[in-house]
């Protein structure tokens, strides 16, 4: 049985949400619409409903196609992808944060390292979706040179997604969202897809820690090139050229984006009736987990005032700030009798 088989029953027809059946070189809906698999990967892209949506999001699709971000550059087996995301914190805690059992799905995987990184896990059932095929070639040809069957890639829509409702125990969604014309609606949209009692991740440009990054940006609009390594990517000797392209064109040419504070992110929580977990950085003081280097993802934290909050997001210029300024804030999605 092919590996697309086993996760058919979470895939749905991103046109009418119907379920999909396997033929021969595609998926198909009841009414016969066809969605090709080639190299493994299902095509399951339709477009955005609203035109101006539909645009805007040709033009991130182009740019991705040409930019994919991040690229696989070193990375030449499982374990030093562990070790990568490892080292950078957030992979780590969201690892141990993950029971063995769980559905995963990553809605924006790029060139799927974090999906790739937590399939590490066999036990596991992961799926990336993004709108990119350059990108999902990447990913999938690092899943199928380390035989990591429970990983799937899906070519797909944020506003048409390609996954069935209530079936993932985790979502995760980083770096996406705020390259969408409809952040708040595209959140919308993938909490239909976490069971009820599940997590959703969500990582966007914060509006206060993005500044420093704003400001090189119009700084480079004036000089070009002269003055690219005042940028500290670009000053990085553990990364190679390409590298340094793409992630210059990622944060500095890309055709659109905004910007989110975390009261923001914390109204739509509250809106949905989302309990909020945790966030990365943490959003108040005095974060227990924090004092030996780990952080539980997946329990509760507490919010600062609105006065707080903003306090902490102005010090993140300094500290998040060099990094592009992304946040990330965790919720739990609210058991079916507890919805009001």
């Amino acid at each position: 049985m092919d590996t697309l088989d086993t996760v058919l029953p979470l895939l749905r027809c991103p046109a009418t949400g119907a379920a999909l059946m396997r033929q021969a070189g595609a998926l198909v809906n009841k009414e016969g619409t066809q969605y090709p698999i080639i190299e493994d990967i299902a095509q399951l892209l339709t477009p955005t409903k609203s035109v101006k949506e539909e645009e805007a999001r040709q033009r991130m699709q182009r740019f991705y196609e040409t930019f994919t971000f991040p690229g696989y550059d070193g990375i030449d087996d499982p374990s030093v992808l562990s070790e990568k995301a490892k080292r950078s914190g957030f992979g780590l805690w969201l690892d141990q944060a993950i029971p063995p059992l769980a559905t995963v799905v990553e809605v924006g995987c790029g060139t799927g390292q974090m999906t790739n990184f937590l399939g590490l896990v066999s036990t596991r059932t992961v799926l990336g979706v993004d709108m990119s095929i350059a990108s999902l070639t990447l990913g999938n040809r690092f899943a199928t040179q380390h035989r990591l069957t429970n990983v799937h890639f899906l070519q797909g829509n944020i506003f048409a997604l390609p996954i069935r409702e209530e079936c993932a125990d985790v979502l995760i969604c980083s770096g996406v969202l705020h390259h969408t014309p409809d952040p708040q609606g595209g959140y919308r949209e993938l909490l239909k897809r976490v069971k009820p009692g599940g997590y959703i991740v969500i990582g966007l440009y914060n509006t206060y820690a993005r500044i420093p990054l704003g400001l090189r940006k119009m700084l480079f609009h004036v000089t070009g090139k002269a003055l690219r390594k005042v940028d500290y990517h670009m000053r990085r000797r553990d990364v190679d050229a390409r590298k340094k392209e793409i992630w210059f064109a990622d944060q500095y040419r890309n055709p659109h984006e905004s910007w989110h504070s975390v009261d923001e992110v914390l109204r739509w929580f509250d809106e949905t009736h989302v309990k909020f977990m945790s966030g990365v950085p943490a959003i108040a003081q005095d974060v227990p987990e924090e004092k030996d280097g780990q952080k539980k993802l997946f329990m509760p934290h507490p919010r600062a005032t609105p006065i707080g909050h903003i306090l902490h997001q102005l010090s993140w210029m300094f500290s998040i700030g060099r990094e592009g300024g992304l946040f990330v804030l965790v919720g739990q999605k609210p058991l079916l009798q507890e919805k009001s």
